[in-house]
């Protein structure tokens, strides 16, 4: 992989974001919370000023959206990415005044969608739905990832987070994740674990799981969430490595043994892996909203400020968290800023836990 990226925001000289800089980060409880240096305030006050001295006849823009959106989702019908799509779609097409058609395209660990949307019209009605996966593990995963994300998408706002669930069959031996590490070490090879495919988050996580606790678990990849429930409902894996089983796991279909970061509020009596024998473990998951470089700075600030006034709300923020998310907003920086990152600390952990994605 040639060169480290830095992920951005539009890279246009008119856009507004360039002028923030001097940005500071922290890790809290395995995401990223960002904290602004006072000069980054300024930078923004300065460029409000600037536009605000502009004519009107230059500040003018054509009325955004003009047209449908298309929202590209980069994993099949079922899967965390496309139930939030989902959530999100008709209440966006609602403030908007113009319909967003979610757009499926799966394949390659989410390669195939996020390039759809990188090579798409930059004219702000082509939204590409992203997450660690397809954004920053891809990266190391496939060396030969047709976009770079730091060059081909403007970063617009963050949606939801997650902790990653382990689930297996209410008759699986094990009744704890406890139990389940007693397991796998006497077992050497027999357990197979399913998730979405090679390279995504449930992917990584599974192999910093045996890392940490010298496990030797089969890795079973998809081609998305809902195939690997579908087979583990139907007793072919063992367990499942993904957020997608959460209504199973509330009928009683499948039980959760553990959750990767910290505890959900829709399963609160669920414990974390790392309360669960493998200390300091937190492995979580976010996702967020993109655009192709180039498009105008406006849609992203009108997008920007309908998600954020979104999760404000509390039916939406019900669906979130119905569905395993936590509600997560950002600014297109603070998202752009998290993407960095995220990128430099999950190379740290590829290379540490010497992690393979053949």
């Amino acid at each position: 992989m040639k060169g480290k990226p830095c992920f951005g925001t539009p890279i246009t000289e008119t856009h507004p974001m360039k002028f923030f800089n001097g940005r500071s980060l922290r890790l809290v409880e395995g995401f990223t919370e960002l904290a602004f240096k006072r000069r980054t305030l300024l930078g923004a006050a300065s460029a409000g000023v600037a536009a605000a001295i502009l004519p009107t006849a230059v500040r003018a823009q054509p009325s955004y959206p003009s047209k449908a959106l298309t929202l590209i989702v980069p994993n099949p019908p079922g899967g965390n990415t496309d139930i939030l799509a989902r959530i999100f779609s008709v209440p966006l097409a609602k403030a908007l005044g113009q319909p967003v058609v979610v757009e499926n395209r799966a394949g390659a660990g989410g390669v195939i969608g996020m390039t759809a949307a990188a090579r798409a019209l930059a004219d702000g009605h082509t939204l590409g739905l992203g997450n660690l996966s397809d954004l920053v593990v891809s990266r190391y995963a496939q060396p030969n990832v047709p976009y770079d994300p730091a060059k081909d998408f403007v970063a617009v706002s963050t949606l939801a987070k997650v902790s990653i669930v382990v689930t297996a069959l209410p008759d699986f031996p094990a009744k704890s994740f406890q139990e389940f590490l007693a397991l796998a070490k006497a077992n050497p090879g027999k357990y197979k674990c399913g998730t979405a495919g090679n390279g995504t988050m449930g992917h990584l996580c599974l192999e910093a799981l045996q890392a940490a606790a010298g496990l030797d678990i089969v890795h079973v990849p998809y081609r998305g969430g809902a195939p690997a429930l579908n087979d583990l409902l139907g007793g072919h894996i063992d367990l499942l490595i993904d957020g997608s089983a959460l209504s199973q796991v509330k009928a009683g279909k499948l039980k959760a043994l553990a959750v990767t970061a910290e505890r959900i509020a829709v399963l609160p009596n669920v414990p974390s892996i790392a309360e669960s024998g493998v200390p300091a473990f937190s492995f979580g998951n976010y996702w967020g909203l993109l655009m192709p470089t180039g498009s105008p700075a406006g849609a992203v600030t009108r997008i920007n400020a309908e998600i954020k006034r979104l999760l404000e709300q509390a039916d939406i923020r019900q669906q979130l968290e119905n569905a395993g998310f936590t509600p997560f907003a950002s600014t297109p920086v603070e998202y752009a800023q998290a993407l960095q990152k995220s990128y430099d600390q999950i190379g740290q952990l590829v290379k540490k836990a010497k992690i393979t994605f053949d």
